[in-house]
């Protein structure tokens, strides 16, 4: 793996740890995210406007598949928000990154590719340390068992749609050169926009987008800065590696993660949730 692809996917996980660690401190997950892909649209406004000229040589094929990725992941996004809504940080984000463990599925479904050993050995570790994940001692009142197997369904749904939407995502990427990945971003984050807003119109309403940025503006700033980060530079790590890989290697933030939960937030069985989380680390590192 080239270094370039290291040094970038490894930026990539932190900001995306980041915008995460943002959309959990707002008190209307859905509504935050909508608000955090506004920002990083306008972020990317000035880019694309300065190399407008270009926009004539976009390959449309590349603008289809980031169409598809940009419905899938606007999913994923739905979903997320609905796991944060209840769940804990350390609970829901290693959960939401197991879309590496559903890639070498689709990629042997649809293109024929099989796993090696190491490859089904790592399954065995994602399915193993996300299990023991969302272990709880027994004598949890129910109101809480249910609330949080509630946000793991919804962290899994995040994965597998998150899943899809890389495979397409690297198909389109694999098309672009130089300044084409800034309008390719735009285009994604746009799409996103375009859906999230379509899913949330009956939820948002311009008094509560409006008390939204009034109260958390610096929040929406820096999780659209995070989220801005997070797509830039993970798809220029693509660039340089194998979807598989790019993905595994994105999500071995997921311990840093667990960390953060179990600091920020007092979460609970942060010993348990931290080995866990480096099972299924070991794991995804073994599908490559």
């Amino acid at each position: 793996m080239q270094q370039q692809a290291l040094f970038f996917i490894i930026l990539s996980a932190l900001f995306h740890l980041g915008w995460n660690f943002c959309v959990k401190k707002s008190p209307q997950k859905q509504l935050f995210i909508w608000s955090i892909f506004g920002a990083t649209l306008l972020l990317f406004l000035p880019l694309v406007v300065y190399h407008w000229s270009l926009w004539k040589h976009m390959p449309f094929s590349a603008v289809i598949f980031c169409l598809v990725a940009s419905f899938m992941y606007s999913f994923y996004q739905l979903c997320l928000g609905k796991a944060y809504q209840n769940g804990e940080l350390s609970l829901v984000y290693p959960l939401t990154g197991l879309s590496p463990l559903f890639v070498p599925i689709w990629a042997n479904w649809f293109l024929g590719e099989t796993l090696t050993f190491s490859g089904f050995v790592g399954v065995f570790l994602i399915t193993f340390g996300a299990t023991l994940l969302q272990w709880q001692p027994s004598n949890l009142p129910f109101s809480k068992e249910r609330s949080h197997k509630t946000s793991v369904l919804w962290a899994l749904a995040a994965s597998v749609f998150a899943s899809v939407g890389s495979v397409f995502d690297k198909a389109g990427v694999d098309q672009l050169s130089g300044t084409f990945i800034y309008f390719y971003i735009t285009l994604m984050v746009f799409f996103m926009f375009c859906f999230l807003t379509v899913f949330f119109r009956k939820e948002i309403s311009l008094d509560e987008v409006w008390m939204e940025v009034k109260e958390f503006y610096l929040l929406i700033f820096w999780g659209g800065l995070f989220l801005a980060g997070s797509v830039l530079f993970f798809r220029y790590g693509m660039k340089f590696c194998s979807i598989s890989y790019a993905v595994a290697l994105r999500k071995a933030s997921m311990v840093l993660g667990v960390w953060i939960g179990a600091v920020l937030y007092k979460e609970s069985y942060v010993v348990l949730r931290t080995l866990a989380s480096i099972i299924i680390v070991l794991g995804i590192f073994l599908l490559k």
